[in-house]
């Protein structure tokens, strides 16, 4: 669980105490309720770590921060740009408000950082006149109606029996003679105690995330396989409708047209048995045995197919089973190399109708975003895209922006390159075209057009593909809607 207030009463004043006048050198905010200063102190750098992330919540001394996923978010320029120079002149801990506060001065500013540690949780960066510099943890900006430019507004106080359940909690920290070499060790302490659960946190939240596609694929399958197992399991039934053909055909004579049903003998392997054949009354005998034929042959093609799609489907469940294990074997610092996907996973947030744009899952897994609009592809190009997210669309055709959201200094594959542009050809006007052309770029080579419509920009540096449309190509991509995954190639 997160610090007790006994214990960040504790740690708020030793960073009061310690580290008053310490000079900010360096900032990050990784992820969005998660910040860390570097403070310069006579003979030492501390590294002050800033957590608002519920059970998580602490202020405490790392040792080493969380890396920075990508590109940084605009909380962090903003912390760089308002307090790499200034001095901490203080440090107070509200516990009806569960606040701390962070005062920052130089020669001719004061700044302010808020950390809010009740839900939503975030952090909170001020003017000397309290007004919104910026704000990290979108539960801030939708249920405090904070914003960059509002007077900031303390959250509601605890009530007084959630006040005096936080004040029975007693700490969990030993005295500081215990560490007498170290220089902080109430914040060191709130690190030893939060730290590993986080990096541990993080990390499974980085293997949900990464496992939702093959989970996905696992469950459609699944559903999938009862309705082709069921198809395969008629060849049955299509052996029935030939030996009824074959036994009408010998039987022509026998029957008369407008019966609904006739008894006949049929020599089996067994012998000589009766065989009761309902008979479509509008049918001429004729007729009646040929669309007993039909079925034949209709059944007999439908359980082939069943039975090749029946392989597919192992295959890619097999696929997806063995990805899953490989996920499971990812120790903590193999799966916090993939930490991009948290901050994705942020950008993402909400339901699959609300996001600017469609998910589909190309060669390998890799994520393909397909925006839905005009005004979706603003938000997609221009919000949700990363500056080293590559970027898509159809040349001279009216269409959709296409991102793949790549890992920062990853080159695109071919096979993912051409996944890409055949959903940027298929959501333009070149739809149904049997080639076409496709221009692609890094995304921050891609600008608005000043005063343009939704989704008109320029772009330079690009690189343009010939697209042979592929139907199989573009059949995969497209069931594969909504983020579940594909076969793995």
């Amino acid at each position: 669980m997160s610090l007790r207030s006994s214990e960040l009463e504790l740690v708020v004043a030793e960073v009061s105490a310690r580290l008053g006048g310490a000079v900010v050198q360096k900032a990050w905010c990784p992820l969005p309720r998660l910040a860390y200063l570097e403070v310069r102190v006579p003979g030492r750098s501390v590294l002050l770590c800033l957590c608002a992330e519920g059970e998580l919540s602490r202020v405490s001394v790392a040792a080493e921060r969380f890396p920075t996923p990508g590109e940084p978010a605009p909380f962090q320029r903003w912390l760089r740009q308002e307090l790499i120079g200034l001095k901490l002149i203080g440090a107070a801990w509200s516990e009806t408000e569960r606040l701390v506060t962070l005062d920052f001065q130089s020669e001719d500013s004061r700044r302010r950082l808020v950390l809010e540690l009740g839900s939503p949780g975030g952090l909170v960066l001020l003017t000397d006149s309290g007004r919104v510099l910026m704000l990290s943890g979108e539960g801030l900006a939708q249920r405090r109606s904070l914003h960059p430019g509002a007077q900031w507004m303390p959250p509601e106080p605890l009530s007084p029996e959630a006040l005096a359940r936080a004040r029975a909690a007693s700490s969990r920290f030993t005295t500081d003679a215990v560490y007498p070499l170290d220089f902080m060790p109430y914040a060191e302490e709130a690190e030893r105690l939060l730290g590993p659960k986080d990096k541990a946190s993080r990390a499974e939240a980085i293997r949900r995330r990464l496992a939702l596609p093959y989970r996905a694929r696992l469950k459609r399958s699944g559903r999938t396989l009862e309705k082709v197992r069921a198809e395969a399991a008629r060849g049955p039934e299509a052996e029935r409708h030939r030996q009824l053909g074959e036994l009408l055909t010998q039987n022509l004579y026998r029957l008369k047209r407008g019966a609904t049903e006739v008894t006949l003998t049929a020599y089996t392997e067994s012998g000589m048995e009766e065989v009761q054949v309902k008979l479509d009354p509008k049918r001429t005998p004729k007729e009646e045995a040929d669309w007993h034929f039909h079925q034949y042959r209709r059944l007999l093609r439908g359980v082939e197919h069943a039975r090749q799609r029946e392989a597919e489907l192992a295959r890619e469940v097999g696929h997806a089973e063995a990805a899953l294990k490989q996920l499971e074997a990812l120790d903590e610092d193999s799966l916090l190399a993939q930490a991009e996907v948290l901050q994705l996973a942020a950008s993402e947030e909400g339901p699959q109708e609300a996001r600017p744009f469609k998910e589909y899952v190309g060669h390998g897994g890799q994520r393909i975003w397909v925006g839905k609009g005009g005004e979706d592809n603003d938000t997609l190009t221009f919000k949700v895209a990363r500056p080293y997210h590559l970027w898509l669309h159809a040349r001279g055709q009216p269409g959709s922006h296409v991102v793949v959201p790549l890992a920062k200094g990853v080159e695109v594959s071919q096979e993912v390159l051409l996944d890409a542009a055949h959903l940027a050809l298929h959501h333009s006007g070149a739809k149904g075209e049997p080639r076409g052309e496709v221009s692609w770029v890094p995304v921050k080579f891609v600008k608005k057009v000043k005063g343009g419509a939704h989704g008109q920009v320029l772009y330079t540096r690009e690189k343009t593909l010939v697209v042979r449309m592929e139907p199989d190509r573009l059949e995969r991509l497209l069931k594969t809607r909504g983020g579940e995954a594909p076969p793995v190639p």
